[in-house]
């Protein structure tokens, strides 16, 4: 099956662990809170990202133009699934040229540095906008209605997927027990099940995708960690295979069965890694 993906790396990443389904159109750092805003038009030139990777450039371009819903809506799957992991993510707003917003991540960062001493891009004024402080309730829901109407438009809802974000403050190392602390992304936990919940409602007959257990932290993730959305191995397989579960129609009890045995098996030598051993990076493949 081909499968659609508007969301985050929390999504992408479990397609990593399997080899049965294709993924088709992936987009991220999409905000429900600029994507219905006013674009600042850039070219793919002008768009950075912060490793030069040229998918996260690519983002940007859809971003700032505001094509990424329009991307995933063109190119039809035969599941899309959907998480609000980007949501946590404030936002850019702009008295010039008015009603433009962009999501505040590192990679817009770059990208205005990268378009700051261009002539058409020189007058544009922008301010940080915390979310939580500017969106009532209300605001939530005509925003997370209006993008579930418009996913409708091509997709049945039993053909949509909400992967939940689930997260976690705790990870092991060296045989102890950490915590995060003051961790920004944690934070945002109660705010974007908010709005998953807004979704569900919003699209009766869509199906959700949330683990029994919480995910394992690794804390040498390919992506960098501690992190509360940087998981072991061991929980993308066992996440994979309980949406797995869900495309075919099937229990999840034999999924979470088996997360059980590999959970006690490989536990200890997860409680005992060290900071940036080498040897117990996750062993997933990129895939941009």
């Amino acid at each position: 099956m081909k499968i659609n993906i508007f969301g985050s790396c929390c999504t992408r990443e479990l397609f990593n662990y399997q080899d049965k389904h294709e993924v088709g159109c992936y987009v991220m750092q999409q905000s429900l809170f600029t994507l219905y805003a006013k674009p600042l038009e850039i070219t793919l030139d002008e768009a950075k990202g912060t490793d030069d990777s040229a998918f996260k450039k690519r983002m940007m371009y859809y971003e700032f133009n505001k094509l990424g819903l329009k991307k995933i809506l063109e190119s039809p799957s035969d599941f899309l699934v959907v998480d609000f992991a980007d949501c946590r993510y404030d936002i850019y707003t702009f008295t010039k040229p008015e009603g433009v917003k962009i999501i505040y991540t590192h990679e817009a960062r770059a990208t205005f540095d990268n378009i700051k001493d261009i002539d058409r891009f020189k007058d544009i004024e922008k301010e940080y906008c915390n979310i939580e402080e500017t969106y009532s309730d209300e605001d939530l829901k005509q925003l997370v209605t209006r993008f579930a109407n418009d996913i409708l438009t091509v997709y049945k809802p039993e053909q949509v997927i909400l992967n939940r974000i689930q997260m976690n403050d705790k990870y092991f190392i060296e045989g102890k027990e950490e915590q995060l602390e003051n961790n920004f992304h944690y934070g945002k936990r109660h705010f974007i099940k908010k709005i998953e919940d807004l979704f569900l409602n919003a699209m009766p007959g869509c199906r959700e995708l949330c683990t029994k257990e919480l995910p394992v932290l690794n804390i040498n993730h390919r992506f960098g960690g501690p992190h509360p959305l940087h998981y072991e191995d061991i929980y993308y397989k066992y996440k994979m295979d309980v949406l797995d579960c869900l495309f075919e129609n099937k229990d999840i009890k034999e999924a979470e069965e088996e997360y059980k045995k590999v959970y006690d098996k490989e536990i200890e030598n997860i409680r005992q890694k060290r900071k940036d051993d080498k040897s117990n990076v996750s062993s997933a493949r990129r895939v941009d």
